[in-house]
């Protein structure tokens, strides 16, 4: 609640009145009492007090009918934190990852992983914006907030995500300048600059948004080394437990992305023609366990996008708002494995049979893909409206390797085009707001299989069409004015990617015959917030979820060799389980926060059927009724911090946060077969110290931080595992107008 004091305008003309409320925030009340507006003879009047209360943007977003959470990245700007670290403290989401800086991840949000939930900037899909444009890489200051819908997205974010979606919303601010460089373990170096600037009389603008990444991962990890000397190392001979360096993880990468044009005219809240050039390079030193050593192999992509943005409300009539995004991304991936030696943990090496680590190869991919998104929507009325959204996405590979320039399939198709419509009603009244929704999807995809019965190559161009409609709503009530109730329920598909369908051309086979994912989510939750005089704020969240998933898409395991693997539906998944939050804040000086989160995901799976060209093939499954192996099912976080004021100077601010991560047990491999089953992952407890001193009101800052305060021993997926104790400095300079 702000106030405006006594006589603060007086004498100004109504007008002017008029002119100052043009500053309130959208959704302030202003009171204004029979008291308090004093209009004498000469039409002037002496404004004793208003009280201007309204919420957030953020708040707005979060008491939408969804069940979303809403990061405030800002908070976070003086921290060196990627965006997957920010995620990973968010209910429901966990993120795993392989290693250190820029290593492979997996994103997990209330049981659905990977790709099954999508991405999305400032609301464009990045489906195939390449490796250097993902979470690990994005720093929390290229952003204004993240939003996480766990289940049910609202329609104008398109796309045919199966169980969430993240849409960084990256900063608005007119003019501003923000800079910042820092350094700390493993020769970890990371620097962004983002800024914008606008000219009020022409509209004309500019955004900027850039960064630089590079470590070179060299942590020290626990393990047993290959001894070489015992028959090359087939026996399975190993060394003693032993602690040894990281020798080939480094990793590299820049982006910059740039919008120029106008805001703020007649004929467009914002017209932006704008470019992404991204670029990485990684070593790779691990496969999918610690036992696959390599020490020459390579991968790096670069990517070009330009971007045109459009935006406008009251668009030829009041109540008519068009958004439209437009990309053509256009990426190049290439991977070199030509080294004629095998690594161990001592860097030790032995001549190979194949002429590589692995397979020799200098496979590169050149990937292009047209992306269009638009929405459309209506207001009906006062409380109603309608809202229809397009997304077209058009991908296109072309294959090459200098080792085998001859293969036949370089020269076979290789496209996928996928299309979604969705059609949304939306009510909005004083304590409820609800939507009703409709989705279809289409995709048209072009590939080949190897229709061989011997050993000969024999290849067949395959063309693969699919239509599917979704369906579903969302609801809100204020029971009581602090208290929010949520529901809300879809039946939603997710069309496989690019990789999943035409494969990697290394790793992953294609598998033209790949069905849809499909899902059927539930959500079930409640908001509770409370303000005592503006000191004490506290907030409650709780949520229910359920899914049942059917045709997933998954790796066959039933492969003997982890080289060439099809992706392909094994069935059926059910998830429940449940999130809840608790936020306290005094004076917005001190403030601590808990989350946990449970999901029990089991596999409904009665047998496995593997069908594609050559035919199909069917097994028990002997995970049937358990939960999902290497997947964890309890985890949670807190963290407590505080701002002060060390000096009499009040323009200057210490602040202090610690954090705490909980990762409960759990297997790798299904636990109920066999005897006394190893393959787990330990209890894991991490914990952090940040520390920032900001000078001249936020000017200036120096920030320090220590994670892993307790050199714990850290895994994530088939128990890879991740850096021990590292510190970090950071320097940052921010200037607005």
């Amino acid at each position: 609640m702000g106030k405006i004091s006594k006589n603060w305008i007086s004498g100004c003309s109504l007008v002017t009145l008029s002119a100052i409320s043009m500053f309130m925030p959208m959704n302030a009340v202003a009171q204004v009492t029979k008291d308090t507006l004093q209009v004498d003879t000469a039409k002037r009047f002496h404004l004793e007090q208003v009280d201007v209360s309204g919420k957030s943007a953020n708040r707005k977003i979060k008491e939408q009918a969804f069940s979303v959470n809403v990061i405030d990245a800002k908070q976070l700007y003086n921290s060196s934190v990627d965006l997957n670290q920010v995620l990973n403290r968010s209910t429901g989401v966990r993120v795993r990852e392989d290693g250190g800086l820029g290593s492979n991840f997996n994103f997990s949000l209330n049981g659905f992983t990977g790709r099954q939930v999508k991405f999305f900037i400032d609301g464009l899909p990045m489906d195939n914006f390449g490796s250097s444009l993902t979470l690990n890489n994005f720093p929390a200051t290229m952003a204004e907030r993240v939003e996480v819908y766990k289940g049910v997205l609202p329609i104008s974010l398109g796309g045919d995500a199966l169980g969430g979606a993240v849409n960084i919303v990256t900063r608005s601010n007119a003019n501003y300048f923000d800079v910042s460089y820092g350094f700390g373990s493993f020769n970890t170096h990371k620097a962004s600059v983002n800024g914008a600037y606008t000219n009020a009389k022409t509209g004309f603008t500019v955004r900027t948004n850039a960064f630089y990444n590079y470590s070179d991962n060299n942590y020290k990890v626990r393990v047993e080394p290959i001894d070489w000397s015992a028959g090359n190392g087939s026996s399975g001979t190993r060394l003693p437990l032993q602690e040894v360096e990281r020798f080939h993880d480094s990793y590299q990468s820049i982006a910059a992305q740039v919008d120029l044009g106008v805001t703020n005219k007649s004929y467009a809240d914002h017209l932006l023609i704008g470019a992404i050039v991204a670029g990485n390079n990684k070593g790779i030193q691990t496969g999918v366990t610690m036992d696959q050593v390599f020490g020459a192999r390579t991968s790096n992509s670069n990517s070009l996008i330009p971007t045109l943005k459009y935006k406008k409300t009251d668009l030829f009539i009041e109540g008519l708002d068009l958004s439209a995004y437009s990309a053509y991304n256009i990426t190049n991936n290439h991977f070199v494995d030509t080294t004629s030696l095998q690594f161990n943990w001592l860097q030790e090496t032995v001549p190979t049979n194949t002429g590589s680590e692995f397979m020799r190869s200098q496979l590169h991919n050149r990937d292009k893909e047209a992306l269009v998104s638009a929405n459309l929507s209506y207001t009906l009325n006062n409380n109603q409206g309608i809202s229809l959204n397009y997304v077209l996405t058009d991908f296109r590979r072309k294959s090459s390797d200098v080792e085998d320039p001859n293969n036949p399939t370089f020269a076979l198709p290789q496209r996928l085009q996928k299309q979604t419509l969705g059609l949304a009603w939306q009510a909005t009244y004083n304590r409820f707001t609800a939507t009703a929704f409709a989705k279809l999807y289409d995709m048209h995809a072009e590939s080949f299989e190897n229709v061989s019965t011997n050993t000969i190559p024999e290849y067949a161009t395959t063309s693969l069409d699919r239509t599917h409609t979704g369906y579903g709503a969302a609801a809100a009530y204020f029971i009581l004015p602090n208290l929010q109730a949520k529901t809300s329920y879809e039946h939603t598909y997710r069309l496989p990617e690019a990789v999943e369908i035409l494969g990697d051309g290394l790793f992953i086979g294609r598998n033209s015959n790949l069905r849809p994912e499909k899902s059927n989510n539930f959500n079930l939750g409640a908001l509770y917030s409370l303000s005592l005089n503006n000191v004490h704020q506290l907030s409650l969240e709780g949520n229910f979820i359920l899914r049942n998933a059917k045709d997933y898409i998954r790796q066959n395991q039933l492969q003997s060799q982890p080289v060439d693997r099809q992706n392909i539906n094994v069935g059926n998944v059910r998830t429940t389980g449940g999130d809840a939050e608790i936020r306290y804040s005094w004076k917005n000086s001190l403030f601590a926060g808990v989350n946990a989160n449970y999901q029990q995901i089991i596999d409904r799976t009665e047998f496995l059927t593997i069908e594609n060209l050559t035919g199909t093939e069917t097994r028990p499954n002997f995970n049937y009724g358990y939960r999902i192996p290497n997947m964890p099912y309890l985890f949670g976080n807190f963290n407590l911090g505080g701002r002060f004021h060390p000096t009499s100077n009040k323009e200057n601010a210490l602040s202090l946060t610690y954090n705490l991560s909980y990762v409960e047990k759990y297997y790798l491999t299904p636990n109920h077969l066999g005897a006394n089953n190893q393959d787990v992952i330990p209890r894991q407890l991490a914990h952090d110290i940040f520390a920032d001193y900001s000078l001249h009101g936020g000017k200036y800052i120096i920030a320090l931080e220590c994670r892993n305060i307790a050199d714990s021993q850290l895994f994530d997926n088939f128990k890879l595992q991740k850096p021990g104790r590292s510190f970090f400095l950071k320097l940052r300079y921010f200037i607005t107008q």
